[in-house]
């Protein structure tokens, strides 16, 4: 039965149309990676949670066997370490904090230490079958710049994650007269923001071939229903147009 867990996270979504993180921003002003990781990343897991299976499945569902992928932003190398087992992939990890990629190394994943905001060192990679980066390109000020110089990178397609700011709770906060909340250690994680048809136009304007574009997490059976109102993520697969 979905419905239960479906009521459960409409009750968890409505307390946090009043509420803000608890972060010291006289402490911390500023936005840090390393700080970010030091948050996000303290606990986290070499094994994917549940939502980032359903993620992760997406990506696992389209590719090849023994296919090669780099996934920017790999944080602790789970990702990576999921597909390698389900799929026999030879993945690369990219990440920029020296503790995170660690965690990586700890795992079996190989990894190249890169700040993708310099679109020099972007440039500066070798082709992969296959290139994701989950829940990346919202923290970036220029994703336009990213996602050209790796137009040429990507042998068959790229995943990106990104999430749903047409979310219901989003907008309900927004009627509220509050902005909403997509960010943990600081306001400023987000740069970028795109509803389901927001990154259809925005993709296609810059000369993409959208192949896939999924929904998940959320409202259960709602968000089946109506994705682009009552899923939280989406991921989609594109190619650059010939």
């Amino acid at each position: 039965m979905k419905i239960l867990p479906g009521l459960y996270k409409i009750k968890e979504d409505l307390k946090g149309l009043f509420r803000y993180p608890v972060v010291d921003l006289a402490v911390n002003p500023c936005v840090s990676y390393d700080k970010y990781w030091e948050t996000r990343g303290r606990n986290a897991s070499p094994v994917l949670s549940d939502w980032q299976k359903k993620r992760a499945d997406i990506v696992l569902k389209a590719i090849e066997k023994n296919s090669s992928v780099l996934d920017l932003g790999c944080g602790n190398g789970a990702f990576i370490k999921y597909l390698e087992v389900k799929a026999g992939i030879k993945g690369v990890g990219v990440d920029l904090n020296d503790k995170i990629l660690e965690q990586a190394k700890s795992i079996g994943v190989a990894t190249i230490k890169m700040d993708i905001t310099d679109l020099n060192s972007i440039k500066s990679l070798p082709e992969f079958d296959y290139i994701t980066g989950f829940e990346i390109i919202e923290h970036l000020s220029c994703p336009e710049g990213l996602l050209d110089c790796l137009r040429g990178k990507a042998r068959k397609a790229m995943f990106f994650s990104i999430p749903n700011t047409g979310y219901y709770a989003h907008r309900l906060r927004l009627l509220l007269g509050k902005f909403l909340l997509q960010w943990a250690s600081h306001p400023g994680e987000h740069l970028r923001f795109w509803t389901v048809s927001d990154v259809k136009w925005w993709l296609k304007s810059l000369g993409f071939n959208i192949e896939s574009l999924e929904l998940y997490e959320g409202i259960p059976l709602l968000n089946k229903i109506w994705p682009s109102l009552f899923a939280q993520g989406m991921v989609f697969k594109i190619t650059a147009k010939k």
